[in-house]
């Protein structure tokens, strides 16, 4: 039996200069993109040179093993890669866990938390691609857990690809009937062609139909650590086989320098707003590939011999751990944006933690010989003990804030119960009249921490991606005295507790129908994919087909977001006409069957940072988390000119006087934080609103004759 085929880097056992100058260009790229944007957009490229780099060594290493012993250890090996890799991760977690806890506001406990347990499990992509398709969370900020949905990925790849091998080499084993079988290699190359088709051919299609998903799903990744592993099971012949100069050393050569020009390419040539990763991902990911299965052979060898290259590249794993957290948490320590110095600041400070997490804790645990003769089982009892301590810290945030959310739930009732005639809307804050209570100066409810999830939006009203027409009923099935329809986005389902309060106290039927990102207007909005463009088209033909089957309407309520899903602009058109072009063009669906429309005008819009301002407040509430009025109402709405083109069959709602003052529109409103993300209200102050919004709405079915 002639050897079998060995991987590309079976020839040596010496470090790869290349590869070391690649992990250093990766994690700059990422580092600079993360604090200079403009000047790589790019950057993020650099993830998927380290999933290449990953998918070449790691399947080097197991064919290696498979080739000469016949086996995979999956102990052993996994062994391996917790000693590399969760010394560094466990550290940074739970110094940036407890950064959290110290640091940051409690508005941000929840999300950290969950992020926090995620990144320590190893799952937080999937995590995140929730949170990407979850439209009460697609909002959140960037977490200082983010970047370690990268790190899962890999980590569920060195899962998948030596169990693979293994059931590939059992399967193999049991096939053989006196004929030669393959080698390990052969059903290797087998194996990862067959991930790179098909993961490849799922990442474009997701990247079309879900682009938050695709970009941090397994699936759509698995495809560049299998081209990374495809390149390790070629053979290529070692420089010293060749004569220098010769034709097929200038072949591999300029095949690695081509790869290097693909990856300088793709740090300008991409950036976020390319659709990704996609067909694009394919100029990284094919020229890491070149490097990594070229490069040893090149010139690149003498560049990663650099110091300073040879340098970042062995702590490249650190950095790239240490970089994100003080991105994140900095201008939440400081109160301020990033500015030159900051940046400048974290790329230094990075780099020394880097080096210093490498030589102490890194290196030391890796290549300790008491470390080294540890069994498989005692490195996986030590590895489990670490993830229950992060685990154990997340949870702790969670804990904290779920007291805190207990604590002022219990008092919002007791408000809402009790005889406080000022309490959220009521107090008319923009009125001839408005109402102050000495009781509510220091009180902010809901908490806070719990703002973000005082949502009353129910399945039932809701078509979350879906063309489907979901229409719930608030109110009773007979014997109403009105029957009123309110169909929009999410501002709409915002008011839901209002609605339900005003059907409850008038003996009225609401119906209510909301679709994420969706209105009543015949106009195109812009959408984040063809599928969503669809889903939403379809939930408005099929909205005002339900509403023109409804001629018994009283009344039909429109509100949208002015500020989400803008309208895509003709040519020789302005957005303001689109919008209400729009308006006018959908609303006239019902006018025309005789059902009247009541437009409501959006609510008023607060700063990104209003909820981290408020976590922060202690005492009595002030002034400092306020808007301006004129940037909380900048965005055009709409409603006004679309109801005065209706003329007798619309009538507009305006509540902005229970929003805002003539100059400010405030955080807090009667002691009721009013929103729980910059755009949506809370659901405690929407229900506030009930007294006036079924005052104004009545008022308006008078005026049209209802």
């Amino acid at each position: 039996m002639s050897e079998p085929i060995r991987p590309a880097s079976d020839h040596a056992d010496r470090t790869r200069w290349d590869i070391q100058g690649l992990r250093a260009f990766a994690v700059l790229a990422v580092v600079v993109y993360h604090l200079w944007p403009n000047r790589v957009p790019g950057g993020f490229v650099g993830v998927d040179v380290f999933f290449v780099v990953s998918g070449y060594l790691i399947t080097g290493h197991l064919l290696r093993e498979q080739v000469r012993s016949g086996r995979i250890a999956l102990a052993a090996f996994w062994a391996r890669r917790a000693k590399r890799l969760l010394p560094g991760a466990a550290l940074t977690l739970i110094a940036t866990g407890t950064a959290v806890l110290v640091l940051v506001p409690s508005t941000l406990w929840g999300q950290y938390g969950r992020e926090l347990i995620a990144s320590t499990v190893y799952l937080q992509n999937w995590q995140l691609a929730s949170d990407a398709v979850d439209y009460l969370a697609s909002d959140n900020d960037p977490s200082p857990f983010q970047h370690f949905w990268s790190l899962s990925v890999e980590e569920q790849f060195y899962i998948a690809l030596p169990v693979l091998l293994v059931v590939l080499a059992a399967v193999r084993r049991h096939a053989r009937s006196g004929t030669r079988s393959a080698s390990p290699v052969h059903t290797a190359r087998l194996l990862l062609g067959t991930v790179v088709v098909l993961s490849l051919v799922w990442c474009v299609v997701e990247t079309r139909t879900a682009p938050g998903i695709a970009y941090f799903s397994t699936a759509t990744r698995a495809w560049e650590f299998a081209l990374g592993g495809l390149a390790a099971t070629l053979r290529t012949i070692p420089r010293e086989a060749t004569r220098r100069g010769d034709g097929a050393d200038r072949l591999r050569s300029g095949g690695a320098w081509l790869g290097v020009v693909m990856l300088v390419t793709a740090l300008w040539m991409i950036s976020p707003t390319t659709p990704y990763p996609g067909t694009a991902a394919l100029l990284p990911v094919v020229g890491a590939g070149l490097v990594v299965l070229l490069g040893g052979s090149s010139g690149l060898t003498v560049l990663g011999r650099w110091a300073p290259v040879a340098a970042l590249g062995r702590i490249s794993y650190a950095v790239y751990l240490w970089h994100w957290p003080a991105v994140v948490l900095l201008p939440i320590v400081t109160g301020h944006p990033l500015g030159t110095r900051s940046k400048v600041a974290i790329l230094v400070g990075s780099i020394a933690l880097a080096a210093l997490t490498t030589r102490f804790v890194e290196e030391p645990l890796r290549f300790s010989a008491r470390v080294t003769a540890l069994r498989p089982r005692r490195v996986a009892l030590w590895g489990i003990a670490s993830t229950l301590l992060v685990v154990a810290l997340g949870a702790s945030t969670l804990g904290a804030l779920e007291v805190q959310q207990t604590q002022a739930a219990a008092y919002q009732r007791s408000l809402e119960t009790g005889d406080v005639p000022c309490f959220g809307a009521a107090a008319g804050v923009g009125t001839a009249d408005p109402c102050t209570d000495p009781r509510l100066s220091d009180v902010r409810v809901p908490a806070p921490a719990a703002a973000g999830t005082d949502d009353a939006n129910r399945p039932a009203c809701w078509s979350n991606t879906t063309p489907d027409l979901a229409v719930c009923r608030l109110g009773p099935a007979t014997g109403y005295t009105k029957h009123i329809a309110a169909i929009g986005d999410s501002h709409n389902n915002a008011l839901i507790s209002a609605y339900a309060a005003i059907a409850r106290e008038r003996n009225w039927r609401i119906d209510v129908a909301g679709h994420i990102g969706c209105y009543l207007t015949t106009a195109e909005q812009q959408a984040p994919s063809d599928a969503y463009t669809a889903s939403c088209n379809g939930w408005k033909q099929a909205a005002l087909a339900w509403v023109r089957d409804h001629p018994d309407l009283d009344a039909l309520v429109v509100t949208h977001a002015a500020t989400k899903s803008p309208v895509i602009v003709p040519a020789g058109s302005t957005n303001d006409a689109t919008v209400v072009d729009g308006l006018v063009g959908a609303w006239r669906n019902a006018t025309d069957a005789g059902v009247p429309v009541i437009a409501i005008r959006d609510n008023p819009v607060a700063g990104n940072d209003t909820l981290d301002c408020l976590g922060r407040m202690t005492g009595p509430t002030t002034d400092v988390c306020d808007s301006p009025r004129a940037a909380a109402l900048a965005a055009f709405d709409g409603s006004a000119e679309a109801v005065a083109r209706l003329g007798h069959r619309a009538a507009l709602v305006d509540l902005t006087d229970r929003y805002c003052t003539a100059t400010t529109c405030p955080a807090v409103v009667g002691g009721v934080v009013v929103h729980r993300d910059p755009t949506h209200l809370t659901a405690t102050f929407a229900r506030t609103l009930a007294p006036s919004l079924g005052s104004a709405l009545a008022d308006a079915l008078r005026t049209l004759g209802q």
